[in-house]
């Protein structure tokens, strides 16, 4: 009985450890920059940097599973990825499936783009077509706003093109979204209103029964916060 019971808890600790030297997989969706997105074939980002940071600091290797964005709660809810990392915003009914870290971006405004040509504000909007990225802040915020005739797209190009092409009066999509586009694209051609009092905030998404995971990941964001790590990261990707 005695040699049994050395053994079920040899057996239980290298389980262990095998679990804690396993690459974690992380849920994204690269159709979001700057946070995640596809250049020269590889997920960068925002978000992805900050993913890798925690991963060394946790001593674990890491891999990225590319998914729609609609489709990443479903897939942390079934425990197929370890967290998820696309920039995602903490709202009420994401909290009853998932669990938060807490927020490490709060800074990014909402913003509205219209043409040039046609320059509008919120107050704007009133009966025009509007464009949002399908589950991003900006659809929960416009969806709050009677009388706009709301069009939901699956990528942030989509709406730009939505825009441009005359097909909605404008976009509403995060501040640093428009400076991304803007690096590759004529910003000339569009009008960038900010809607005050709006900011984007980002945490990454754990599974509800993953305690210890989240409280690992949430030491390692600390500490990337104390050492000045995440200030590096944001002034990378122009957040400051």
């Amino acid at each position: 009985m005695y040699k049994f019971l050395i053994f079920f808890f040899c057996t239980v600790i290298n389980w262990l450890h095998a679990i804690e030297a396993s690459p974690l997989t992380v849920g994204t969706n690269a159709e979001f920059p700057p946070f995640c997105y596809i250049e020269n074939k590889e997920i960068v980002g925002f978000d992805i940097d900050v993913a890798k940071e925690i991963a060394h600091r946790l001593g674990r290797n890491i891999t990225f599973k590319d998914m729609p964005f609609d489709a990443l709660i479903p897939e942390i809810v079934l425990g197929r990825v370890d967290f998820a990392a696309a920039g995602m915003s903490i709202t009420e009914e994401r909290a009853k499936r998932v669990s938060f870290t807490r927020p490490y971006l709060s800074e990014d405004p909402l913003v509205i783009i219209s043409s040039a040509k046609q320059k509008l504000n919120l107050d704007d909007l009133l009966d025009r077509i509007v464009v949002v990225v399908e589950g991003f802040t900006a659809d929960f915020f416009m969806s709050s706003k009677p009388g706009i005739r709301l069009i939901r797209l699956p990528t942030q190009a989509d709406g730009f093109l939505a825009v441009k092409s005359g097909r909605a009066s404008a976009f509403v999509t995060a501040q640093s979204t428009v400076r991304n586009f803007f690096e590759v694209a004529d910003s000339s051609q569009f009008h960038v209103e900010v809607i005050k009092g709006t900011g984007e905030t980002c945490a990454l998404v754990v599974p509800k029964h993953q305690a210890k995971m989240l409280e690992n990941i949430q030491t390692a964001l600390d500490e990337m916060e104390k050492d000045g790590t995440m200030a590096l990261l944001k002034a990378k990707w122009k957040f400051q």
